[in-house]
C-alpha cells in the first residue's frame, strides 16, 4: 500500500481564496465597525470625565484645652451624634479663677445698689436672694475648680502610691482633700437649689427689683461660662461616614478652631465633571446630562464587553467661571496637570429627591451631554 503525499496548493490558490472568503469578512467587519463608530459621534452625546465628591466635615476645638479622649481611629466607619472626641476646657484655672472674683466682686458692688430701709425691712426680700443666689452659685463654681484640682493631683499621687513611690499619709491625704471639697460642692450646691425655690415664692410676694437686670444678666452669663468650663466638652460626629484623618491624639492639647479629626460621608451627593481645554462643549447651568458609571455590569451578555451598569440623568447646577488644573489620572493625559472648566451636579432630581448611584466617593464616571433645560 503506497502512502498518498496531498496535492500542494498553489500560492495562486490561496491568494485567490483570501480574496474571494476571507477579505470580504474582513472588510464586512470593517465598514460595520466604521459605521458603529460614525453613529455613535453622530447619535450619542458628547462627553467628559467627572468625579463622585462626598460631604467633607472637619472637626475643630472651640476653645484651648486638653484632649482627654479619642474615639475613632483613621478609617472608622461613624454614624451621626457618635462621640468623636472629649476636650476638657477646664486647663485654664487663671481664667476660671478670675471670672469668678469677677463675679463676687460684682455681686458686692450690687449689694451697695439695694437701698437701706429695704434690707433693714427684710432679709428675705427678693433683690437680696437674687445677690444671696449669685453669691453661692460663684462659691460652687470656685469649689468646683477646686475639687477638679484635687481630683487631678489625687490621680497623680494614686498613680505614684501603686508604684510605691509616695507614703500612704500623702496618698491618704491626697485623698481627704478630694472628698472634702467633694462635700462642700453638694452642700452648696443643695443651697443654691433651695434660694432658687425662695427666689420662686419671694418673686409672687415682691415681683419689683432695684437691681439693675443688665448687670444680673452680665453676671448670670459670666457664672455660666465657669461652669462651663467644668465640664468636658463631647464632639459628636455630624453626618454618617467614615475618618478621614485624626490630626490630635489623646493627651495632646488643642487650640481654638485646631483641627481634630475630618469625616467623609459615605454618601455621594454630587459629581464634579471636567471639561478639557480646547473647550469643545460649553456646559450651561439646566443642562441635561447623563451619568455613567464605569463599574461593569456583575450579570448578563454586556458584562462581558465591560458595559456600564448603571445610567442615570441628572442636570448641571453650577459651572465655574474659570479654569483649574487637575492630575494627569483623571483625564489620562501625558502631561502631569491640564487645565479643565469644571462644573457640579447635584445628585438629586426636580422633586429634590436624592438619585441613588452605587459608587465611592473619588469613583471616576463619564458624563455625557443631553442638551439644555427646556
Amino acid at each position: 500500500m503506497s502512502d498518498k503525499q496531498p496535492i500542494p496548493i498553489p500560492a495562486e490558490q490561496k491568494w485567490q481564496d483570501f480574496r474571494q472568503i476571507v477579505l470580504p469578512v474582513i472588510v464586512f467587519l470593517l465598514c460595520i465597525t466604521g459605521v458603529m463608530l460614525l453613529w455613535w459621534n453622530k447619535v450619542s452625546p458628547s462627553s467628559v470625565v467627572g468625579e463622585a465628591r462626598s460631604e467633607n466635615i472637619i472637626l475643630s476645638s472651640p476653645r484651648a484645652g486638653l484632649l482627654t479622649k479619642v474615639n475613632v481611629g483613621r478609617f472608622d466607619s461613624v454614624k451621626e451624634g457618635d462621640p468623636i472626641a472629649s476636650i476638657d476646657y477646664s486647663m485654664d484655672p487663671d481664667f476660671a479663677d478670675a471670672t469668678v472674683e469677677w463675679v463676687r466682686a460684682q455681686v458686692d458692688l450690687l449689694t451697695l445698689t439695694i437701698d437701706p430701709m429695704q434690707r433693714a425691712r427684710t432679709a428675705l426680700n427678693y433683690n437680696q436672694l437674687r445677690l444671696d443666689w449669685l453669691n453661692e452659685r460663684t462659691s460652687v463654681a470656685a469649689l468646683n475648680i477646686e475639687l477638679q484640682n484635687s481630683e487631678k493631683e489625687f490621680k497623680r499621687i494614686e498613680s505614684l502610691f501603686k508604684e510605691n513611690l509616695v507614703s500612704e499619709t500623702v496618698y491618704n491625704k491626697a485623698k481627704t482633700d478630694r472628698d472634702s471639697y467633694a462635700v462642700q460642692v453638694q452642700q452648696k450646691s443643695e443651697l443654691v437649689a433651695s434660694i432658687e425655690q425662695a427666689l420662686r415664692e419671694a418673686q409672687e410676694n415682691d415681683p419689683t427689683s432695684q437691681l439693675d437686670e443688665i448687670q444680673i444678666q452680665r453676671l448670670d452669663q459670666g457664672l455660666s461660662r465657669v461652669e462651663g468650663l467644668l465640664d468636658d466638652i463631647v464632639l459628636y460626629s455630624p453626618i454618617d461616614g467614615a475618618i478621614g484623618s485624626i490630626s490630635k491624639q489623646t493627651g495632646e492639647s488643642v487650640q481654638p478652631g485646631e483641627t481634630i479629626a475630618t469625616i467623609s460621608s459615605s454618601e455621594v451627593k454630587k459629581v464634579v465633571g471636567y471639561v478639557p481645554q480646547p473647550i469643545h462643549l460649553e456646559p450651561k447651568v439646566g443642562m441635561e446630562v447623563e451619568i455613567r458609571t464605569r463599574r461593569p455590569s456583575s450579570s448578563g451578555l454586556f458584562s462581558f464587553f465591560g458595559a456600564n451598569g448603571q445610567v442615570k440623568r441628572a442636570k448641571i447646577t453650577k459651572v465655574s467661571n474659570r479654569l483649574e488644573a487637575v492630575g494627569s489620572g483623571i483625564l489620562r493625559s501625558r502631561t502631569a496637570y491640564k487645565k479643565v472648566l469644571p462644573f457640579t451636579i447635584d445628585l438629586v432630581d426636580d422633586d429634590g429627591k436624592p438619585i441613588k448611584l452605587d459608587i465611592q466617593p473619588g469613583e471616576l464616571v463619564d458624563i455625557h451631554f443631553v442638551g439644555e433645560k427646556g
